[in-house]
């Protein structure tokens, strides 16, 4: 008669207790290496912003060359163009609503423009959006007319919390981040999770 040869229950348990050990050494690692979904995103939102605010510096017809005007800082609202977005426009939401016009969104052209953002953003559940693109990123644009650079913000996972900017100690896995755009197009990030999120070319984890 053939003997069958098997595991003992010793050996089982000795083989599941050392695969147990090697996750818990590689599970760290490879956590770290996963693709870190707010770093993406916000590359993809400031690249996004970095576009749209090059279109409309340049646009001739929306930005004319004036006398004493950097760029946004022409208010002319008189644009020949007929959109949802646009409606509404005066020399305060002329750069909100110019650029939602410009991004595909899923407002159905309501474009909100406050006057001001609450700590550079509308925090707080429920606050409005200025409008939220296809992908699910809120952008946040106050109203003005570029007496002084404004501040974009963007929450790159929607509503889903945290809905907080970077801090050391109460948000560290934060999904808003603010970008500052000049009158005369230029953009820039004085954030310290902005900056770190722009000066790497990984979409990995950082390690905390």
């Amino acid at each position: 008669m053939r003997k069958i040869t098997a595991f003992t229950l010793g050996e089982t348990l000795i083989v599941i207790g050392i695969i147990g050990v090697i996750a818990a050494l590689l599970l760290p690692t490879i956590n770290q290496i996963q693709p870190d979904r707010h770093k993406v995103l916000f590359k993809k939102a400031y690249s996004t912003i970095d576009r749209i605010v090059t279109e409309l510096v340049n646009d001739d017809a929306l930005y004319p060359e004036a006398m004493g005007s950097e760029g946004f800082d022409n208010t002319t609202t008189d644009l020949g163009i007929t959109s949802a977005a646009l409606t509404g426009i005066d020399a305060n939401t002329k750069f909100c609503r110019l650029f939602a016009y410009k991004v595909n969104t899923v407002t159905n052209g309501t474009i909100n423009c406050p006057a001001t953002l609450t700590n550079g953003a509308a925090s707080g559940s429920g606050s409005t959006p200025s409008f939220t693109t296809t992908d699910g990123i809120e952008f946040y644009i106050p109203s003005s007319t570029f007496a002084t650079p404004v501040t974009i913000s963007v929450d790159v996972n929607g509503e889903k919390e945290p809905n907080c900017k970077f801090n050391a100690t109460t948000c560290k896995m934060a999904d808003r981040f603010e970008v500052i755009v000049a009158a005369d197009g230029g953009i820039s990030v004085t954030g310290t999770m902005e900056q770190a999120y722009l000066k790497t070319t990984s979409v990995a984890r950082e390690a905390n």
